[in-house]
């Protein structure tokens, strides 16, 4: 028997690319989302897809609406007077979420669904699992997911504190495979696995070897670490046939997961209307 999953990266406002590409495969599938996957894993914005798709049971173009200008306007809103601390406040983030998921707990994933953060004490990757933690608010489990380092706060649960879930892992392909087999060890696996563009703009090594930690931080030294592709060789190379990556590299389009002006939305929305025409017809046939 041949078991679906769907992983989906992090990426921020990258997120809205995997969202519009996921609405136009909704409204083809001959079932919707959360009926089409037998897992689904997510982290950072893909975490918040995931619940989306699995608990509030989005549909279509309402998985778009997510990433609507004044929802992400309101996420990346920067404190007025910041001189410490995080960039942007993680009780603006809260907020959305609260409105979204409200009172929802984990329990309400209509598909088994798992979301990785990072647990800062243990040092290790957390995945939340909707079918051993179904207990947990799903908007706190949101925020965990999606708390990236210098953004946003780290965020506090049942008295652990956890970050961004890309930092371990922003592509959870290999983590996503590993669950799935121990729900199901005798059956096949079939992973498609949506990213939210990767920057291919080179670096200059010259330059670079002079560089100290502030000019590593304005290089962008976190969405680098972030968005290493070893899981997708990793995945490419192990699964074959039963893997489908959906993503490209970022043209036209700012690397920063929090840049949030118009022209940038609608070239990230752009990007995931390309995806489905490249890659839609094969992820249909995919998961039929």
């Amino acid at each position: 028997m041949t078991k679906y999953v769907l992983s989906i990266d992090g990426g921020g406002v990258r997120g809205l690319a995997s969202a519009t590409f996921l609405s136009e495969l909704d409204k083809v599938a001959p079932k919707k989302l959360s009926e089409c996957f037998d897992l689904i894993v997510g982290t950072s914005t893909g975490g918040i897809i995931a619940l989306a798709i699995s608990i509030l049971d989005l549909q279509k173009d309402d998985l778009v609406k997510i990433y609507s200008i004044e929802n992400i306007k309101k996420i990346f809103s920067p404190f007025r007077y910041r001189i410490l601390g995080s960039k942007y406040a993680g009780k603006v983030k809260r907020k959305v979420f609260k409105d979204y998921f409200k009172a929802e707990t984990l329990s309400a994933a209509k598909t088994p669904t798992m979301i990785t953060a990072f647990d800062l004490e243990k040092r290790r990757v957390k995945m939340f699992k909707s079918w051993t933690e179904g207990y947990l608010p799903a908007r706190r489990v949101a925020a965990a997911t999606s708390a990236a380092p210098t953004y946003f706060p780290a965020e506090s649960i049942e008295g652990q504190w956890y970050i961004d879930g890309a930092v371990s892992t922003n592509n959870p392909v290999l983590i996503a495979y590993a669950e799935a087999k121990k729900l199901w060890p005798n059956d096949e696996i079939k992973i498609l696995s949506v990213g939210t563009g990767y920057n291919s703009k080179r670096l200059d090594g010259r330059r670079a070897r002079k560089w100290g930690s502030i000019s590593w931080l304005n290089a962008g030294i976190i969405q680098i670490l972030m968005e290493s592709n070893i899981e997708h060789v990793i995945a490419q190379s192990l699964f074959e046939e039963n893997y489908l990556r959906v993503d490209s590299s970022l043209s036209g389009i700012k690397s920063s997961f929090d840049n949030t002006s118009k022209r940038n939305l609608k070239a990230i929305k752009f990007l995931g209307e390309n995806w489905w025409k490249k890659f839609g017809d094969k992820s249909l046939n995919f998961i039929s």
